[in-house]
Order: structure tokens, then sequence, then C-alpha cells
């Protein structure tokens, strides 16, 4: 239900009854069929038509939608954490319908209204982008597993591991905006993403529509597929590259740091890595390449640096792209291009959320 509420059937009750069925034979008593055993039946057919149903959603795309109850993940570690103040809206409790299936038909109009004019009211753009990123991000290419799926809908898988805390946020954010429109969340989640990075002056990201949400926590996949913070470009090419990604692709996509912070609450690290973390712009690789770090620990016991002037942060999966040839040439290139970055992004970050999914079809949305 829409509500998450169990619901019975009116005028149903948990006794059996006895119908009388007139039986023409005078000479044959009148037979009563106790109802409940056509309830067990009933019961039985009911059980095999959802087991039905799963499979097709598995293996095709299900039309029917359902609903889903959500709990918060516990706040462990988050290590590649691109988040937002905020402004006060707090936790929203992550009880939403979700379809598992997109109507390609829908109000692709309104739905971006909508969409900008929540991402601007509550300046929540850059969790939007993380909410994307992670569910994209956990794709691998040897055995085509992961990708966008809504995988984060369930109480028990993604949604604990320590790399998506605080997504709840984003998840309740967006809760209104799922139930009124018969989108998947796969698909919701990577066009939110889409029209944040427009909301805060990024580029135009072309959208494609088509994703099926996974129809339990089966689907999920295992822990540690997301890049960790401290780690450094060894790690990064190992991460990235089981996605597909080139070098150049790690240090575009690492680029969406130009918007959002850390919160302590949520990863354990502290800062934004700009001075303007709501604005997009190429303000991040400018900083690593031109700006001092020092080195801390946050009260959480993380490493990260601070350049103190700016009062902004760095992570040492960012200082790896200015120490390693290959990612410094590309952070070089796009501290001094603004729009050279720009193209790159639209490019890649397309090609992150589609992981998975071009040879199953998916539809260009103009929006």
């Amino acid at each position: 239900t829409r509500k998450g509420k169990n619901m019975q059937h009116p005028g149903s009750s948990t006794d059996y009854v006895s119908l009388d069925l007139n039986v023409p034979a005078p000479s044959t008593p009148r037979r009563k069929i106790n109802l409940r055993y056509v309830a067990v039946f009933a019961g039985v057919a009911v059980v095999a038509l959802v087991a039905l149903s799963g499979a097709y959603n598995v293996l095709g795309r299900g039309l029917a939608t359902r609903s889903t109850a959500f709990r918060a993940p516990s706040l462990a570690r988050n290590q590649f954490a691109i988040s937002s103040p905020l402004a006060g809206c707090g936790r929203v409790p992550r009880t939403a319908m979700f379809a598992t299936a997109t109507d390609l038909k829908l109000d692709w109009a309104g739905l971006k209204n909508d969409l900008a004019t929540m991402i601007k009211a509550k300046e929540c753009g850059p969790i939007m982008i993380r909410l994307s990123w992670h569910d994209a991000g956990t794709y691998c290419k040897a055995d085509n597993s992961g990708g966008a799926r809504g995988a984060q809908r369930f109480e028990e898988g993604e949604s604990q591991h320590g790399a998506n805390a605080g997504l709840d946020v984003a998840i309740g954010l967006l809760k209104d905006i799922q139930e009124k429109y018969p989108i998947s969340a796969a698909d919701l989640w990577a066009f939110a993403s889409c029209v944040a990075t427009e909301v805060m002056g990024g580029p135009k990201i072309a959208f494609r529509a088509g994703r099926d949400d996974i129809p339990d926590p089966t689907g999920c996949v295992e822990e540690g597929r997301l890049p960790d913070a401290d780690k450094g470009s060894d790690h990064l090419r190992s991460v990235f590259g089981r996605m597909g990604f080139s070098d150049k692709d790690i240090v575009v996509l690492s680029g969406a740091h130009t918007v959002g912070r850390c919160h302590g609450d949520r990863s354990g690290f502290e800062g934004a890595w700009t001075e303007a973390p709501l604005q997009w712009d190429n303000a991040y690789f400018k900083n690593i390449m031109s700006k001092s770090y020092a080195a801390e620990t946050t009260a959480a016991g993380n490493p990260q640096y601070r350049n103190a002037d700016a009062d902004i942060i760095a992570l040492e999966t960012d200082l790896a792209l200015t120490t390693d040839p290959e990612f410094k040439k590309y952070t070089e290139e796009f501290a001094n291009d603004a729009e050279a970055f720009n193209k790159a992004y639209a490019e890649t970050y397309q090609k992150l959320q589609e992981l998975g999914w071009g040879s199953k079809g998916l539809t260009e949305i103009a929006w």
C-alpha cells in the first residue's frame, strides 16, 4: 500500500464459513463446502502468482508498483561522500513507494520542475548526485553486476553499506515526488542528479530512461565496490577500472567534488572541497592544483587535509590526482578550462549512469 500499512479486505474474517449448495437428487443430503480449504487453495494460488510476478520483474520490465519500508542505515564510515548542508531540512523517514519500471510517457517537464523546485528549496543538489553515483558506481564490467538498480530501497543490503551512510536523507527528500510519478527509483535518482547538476550551474547531461529496480535485496551487491577516500591512485584505478573507466574518466568523475561537503556524522570526514559548495564550477581542480594543505585527523579518527586560509579540505583520493602523472595532466587541463571539464563530465557521467543498461535499451528523454 502507499502508506506501507497492512490492509484487510472489508468483510473478511479469520473464521471459516460454510456455504450450502442445492443438489437436485432428493435422496442425497445437501453438501457443505468448508471454505477453509477454499481459502487454503486460494492462498497457494496467490503465492504462486506473486512468485511468478517477482520472476517477471527480474527477467523483464514489470508494470506493477510495489511499496517498500525503509530504515535509516547505520552511520558507518562513508568513504567517498558527496553531500550538502541541506539547509536544516533534517532526516526524512525512508518510507516511499517505488515502481519497478518507468512509464516513459510520464510528464518529464513536470518532474523536472518539481525536482528543481525541491533541490533549490532544500539546497540538496550535491546529495542527489551522491545518491545516483552510489547506485550506479557499484557496477562490475566482468560479470555485468551492480549498476543503477535502486538498490538502497531496502532495510538490508546496500543501504547498510558504510559508503551509503546518510543517503536516507536524499531518498526521504524524494519521497513525495516518487509517489507522484510512475518512475523507477533508479531512473528517478539518475534524473534527479542530472537536474541537480544543472540547477547548480553545471552542464546539461543527456538522460535516457528505462532502468528497472531490483525487486528485493537479494539483488544487492557486496560492500566495498565504492572508492575509499583514504587511498591513492592504485586504488582509484582498481575501483574505476572495474567499471571500465580510464584515467581521464577517473579525474572527470572526481570533479563532482566541486560541489558538496563531507559530514562527520556520516563519513567521518569533515568539510567542503570549495568555498562555494553549492556552485558548480572547476574550483575543485583549481584548489587542489594551487593550494597547500596540511594533514589533520578528524574527530572520527580519519586522515584528511585542510587549507586553513580558505577552510577547505582535500582527501587522499583528491591529492592523488595531483601527484600521479597521468591523473595530473587531466587535473591541470580542467583547472585551466572549465568548459572542457563540463563537456567531459556530461559525457562521462552519462556513461556512469548507464553502466550495465546499454544492451537492454534505454530511451532518450527530451528534458
